[in-house]
Protein backbone atom coordinates (compact mmCIF):
# COMPACT_ATOMS: atom_id res chain seq x y z
CA UNK A 1 0.00 0.00 0.00
CA UNK A 2 2.73 2.29 0.79
CA UNK A 3 4.34 1.68 -2.20
CA UNK A 4 1.34 2.30 -4.03
CA UNK A 5 1.25 5.81 -3.05
CA UNK A 6 4.89 6.23 -3.07
CA UNK A 7 3.98 5.74 -6.92
CA UNK A 8 1.14 8.04 -7.27
CA UNK A 9 3.10 11.30 -5.69
CA UNK A 10 6.14 10.21 -8.09
CA UNK A 11 3.68 10.52 -10.80
CA UNK A 12 1.85 13.95 -9.27
CA UNK A 13 5.11 15.10 -9.59
CA UNK A 14 6.00 14.12 -12.94
CA UNK A 15 3.03 15.63 -13.99
CA UNK A 16 3.37 18.77 -12.36
CA UNK A 17 7.20 19.11 -13.54
CA UNK A 18 5.40 18.56 -17.13
CA UNK A 19 2.94 21.19 -16.65
CA UNK A 20 5.79 23.62 -15.46
CA UNK A 21 7.75 22.87 -18.66
CA UNK A 22 4.87 23.34 -20.60
CA UNK A 23 4.21 26.87 -19.06
CA UNK A 24 7.45 27.56 -19.07
CA UNK A 25 7.25 27.15 -23.52
CA UNK A 26 4.37 28.84 -23.89
CA UNK A 27 5.70 31.95 -21.95
CA UNK A 28 9.20 31.27 -23.54
CA UNK A 29 7.67 31.41 -27.22
CA UNK A 30 4.13 33.21 -27.31
CA UNK A 31 4.25 35.83 -24.64
CA UNK A 32 7.27 37.02 -24.29
CA UNK A 33 7.74 37.94 -27.79
CA UNK A 34 4.11 39.44 -27.66
CA UNK A 35 5.69 41.32 -24.43
CA UNK A 36 8.67 42.63 -26.47
CA UNK A 37 6.54 43.68 -29.38
CA UNK A 38 4.78 46.08 -27.52
CA UNK A 39 7.59 47.67 -26.42
CA UNK A 40 8.78 48.58 -30.04
CA UNK A 41 8.52 52.05 -30.87
CA UNK A 42 7.53 52.51 -34.72
CA UNK A 43 7.11 55.62 -36.79
CA UNK A 44 4.37 57.86 -35.75
CA UNK A 45 4.13 56.49 -31.98
CA UNK A 46 5.62 58.36 -29.02
CA UNK A 47 8.70 56.99 -27.25
CA UNK A 48 7.04 57.35 -24.05
CA UNK A 49 10.36 55.67 -21.94
CA UNK A 50 13.61 55.92 -24.09
CA UNK A 51 16.10 53.96 -23.41
CA UNK A 52 19.15 54.88 -21.07
CA UNK A 53 21.68 56.06 -22.62
CA UNK A 54 24.96 57.01 -21.51
CA UNK A 55 27.40 59.38 -22.22
CA UNK A 56 30.20 57.80 -23.89
CA UNK A 57 32.72 60.53 -22.59
CA UNK A 58 32.15 61.35 -18.93
CA UNK A 59 29.44 58.14 -17.95
CA UNK A 60 27.01 60.43 -17.04
CA UNK A 61 23.42 59.29 -17.90
CA UNK A 62 21.81 61.04 -20.36
CA UNK A 63 18.20 62.01 -20.90
CA UNK A 64 16.00 63.33 -24.31
CA UNK A 65 14.99 67.06 -23.35
CA UNK A 66 10.88 66.88 -23.73
CA UNK A 67 11.43 70.50 -25.42
CA UNK A 68 13.53 69.40 -28.74
CA UNK A 69 13.93 67.82 -31.64
CA UNK A 70 16.17 64.90 -31.29
CA UNK A 71 18.43 63.29 -34.66
CA UNK A 72 19.92 60.00 -33.44
CA UNK A 73 22.70 58.31 -35.11
CA UNK A 74 23.05 54.76 -34.66
CA UNK A 75 26.49 53.01 -35.40
CA UNK A 76 29.33 50.83 -35.03
CA UNK A 77 32.89 51.54 -35.62
CA UNK A 78 33.72 48.16 -37.11
CA UNK A 79 30.77 49.41 -39.49
CA UNK A 80 32.04 50.72 -43.04
CA UNK A 81 28.98 51.95 -44.67
CA UNK A 82 28.30 54.18 -41.17
CA UNK A 83 31.96 55.51 -42.43
CA UNK A 84 30.52 56.43 -45.64
CA UNK A 85 27.42 57.56 -44.04
CA UNK A 86 29.41 59.94 -41.64
CA UNK A 87 29.26 63.04 -44.12
CA UNK A 88 25.85 63.05 -44.90
CA UNK A 89 25.49 62.78 -41.03
CA UNK A 90 27.69 65.53 -40.17
CA UNK A 91 25.75 67.55 -42.50
CA UNK A 92 22.57 66.89 -41.21
CA UNK A 93 23.71 67.36 -37.75
CA UNK A 94 24.50 70.96 -38.75
CA UNK A 95 20.42 71.92 -38.70
CA UNK A 96 19.84 74.09 -35.08
CA UNK A 97 16.45 72.84 -35.01
CA UNK A 98 17.35 69.55 -33.62
CA UNK A 99 19.56 67.84 -30.84
CA UNK A 100 22.22 65.20 -32.68
CA UNK A 101 23.70 62.19 -30.82
CA UNK A 102 25.59 59.68 -32.39
CA UNK A 103 24.73 56.32 -30.48
CA UNK A 104 27.28 53.83 -31.03
CA UNK A 105 26.46 49.72 -30.19
CA UNK A 106 29.57 49.08 -28.68
CA UNK A 107 32.09 50.16 -25.78
CA UNK A 108 32.07 53.59 -24.75
CA UNK A 109 36.14 53.74 -25.88
CA UNK A 110 35.60 52.56 -29.57
CA UNK A 111 32.45 55.03 -29.80
CA UNK A 112 34.26 57.68 -28.60
CA UNK A 113 36.92 57.46 -30.69
CA UNK A 114 35.13 56.26 -33.65
CA UNK A 115 32.99 59.92 -33.32
CA UNK A 116 35.91 61.65 -32.78
CA UNK A 117 36.99 61.11 -36.10
CA UNK A 118 34.17 60.87 -37.99
CA UNK A 119 31.40 63.14 -36.19
CA UNK A 120 33.68 65.16 -34.16
CA UNK A 121 31.04 68.16 -33.41
CA UNK A 122 28.63 65.33 -32.26
CA UNK A 123 27.63 64.39 -29.00
CA UNK A 124 28.35 60.84 -28.35
CA UNK A 125 26.55 57.86 -26.23
CA UNK A 126 25.89 54.19 -25.58
CA UNK A 127 23.20 52.25 -24.89
CA UNK A 128 22.86 51.25 -20.54
CA UNK A 129 21.28 48.09 -22.44
CA UNK A 130 22.28 47.73 -26.25
CA UNK A 131 19.75 44.75 -26.81
CA UNK A 132 17.09 46.62 -25.58
CA UNK A 133 17.46 49.62 -27.15
CA UNK A 134 17.81 48.24 -30.81
CA UNK A 135 14.33 45.77 -29.89
CA UNK A 136 12.79 49.17 -28.60
CA UNK A 137 13.29 51.22 -31.92
CA UNK A 138 14.30 48.24 -34.36
CA UNK A 139 17.43 48.64 -35.35
CA UNK A 140 18.34 45.36 -37.29
CA UNK A 141 21.49 47.18 -39.18
CA UNK A 142 23.86 50.31 -39.17
CA UNK A 143 24.01 53.05 -39.74
CA UNK A 144 20.47 53.76 -38.47
CA UNK A 145 19.10 57.37 -38.22
CA UNK A 146 16.51 58.26 -36.13
CA UNK A 147 14.42 61.61 -35.68
CA UNK A 148 12.67 62.58 -32.81
CA UNK A 149 10.02 65.61 -32.43
CA UNK A 150 9.61 67.69 -29.51
CA UNK A 151 6.26 65.97 -28.80
CA UNK A 152 8.92 62.73 -28.20
CA UNK A 153 7.03 60.95 -31.58
CA UNK A 154 9.36 59.08 -33.41
CA UNK A 155 9.08 60.81 -36.74
CA UNK A 156 11.68 58.81 -38.73
CA UNK A 157 13.53 55.42 -38.72
CA UNK A 158 16.33 55.03 -42.13
CA UNK A 159 17.90 52.20 -41.29
CA UNK A 160 20.69 51.93 -44.03
CA UNK A 161 23.34 54.63 -45.92
CA UNK A 162 21.66 57.91 -46.50
CA UNK A 163 21.87 59.47 -49.92
CA UNK A 164 21.37 63.27 -50.33
CA UNK A 165 17.77 62.71 -51.20
CA UNK A 166 17.75 61.15 -47.77
CA UNK A 167 19.70 64.03 -46.40
CA UNK A 168 16.97 66.24 -47.69
CA UNK A 169 13.88 64.62 -46.94
CA UNK A 170 15.38 64.25 -43.16
CA UNK A 171 16.09 67.73 -42.99
CA UNK A 172 12.54 68.59 -43.68
CA UNK A 173 11.02 66.48 -41.07
CA UNK A 174 11.50 69.07 -38.22
CA UNK A 175 10.06 72.21 -39.57
CA UNK A 176 6.76 69.80 -40.40
CA UNK A 177 6.84 68.06 -37.01
CA UNK A 178 7.04 71.11 -34.79
CA UNK A 179 3.87 71.58 -33.27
Amino acid sequence: MASRKRRELALDIAVGLMAIVALSLVVRERVAPWIAERSVVDPGEVVREAPALIDAETGDSLTFRKDANHLLLVFRSTCPTCERTAPAWNRLSTNEEWLTTAIGLEDPDGAVTYAGVHLPAVQVAVPADIDHFTRRFRIGVVPTTLVIDRVGRLVARHAGPLEESDVEALRGLTSSSTP
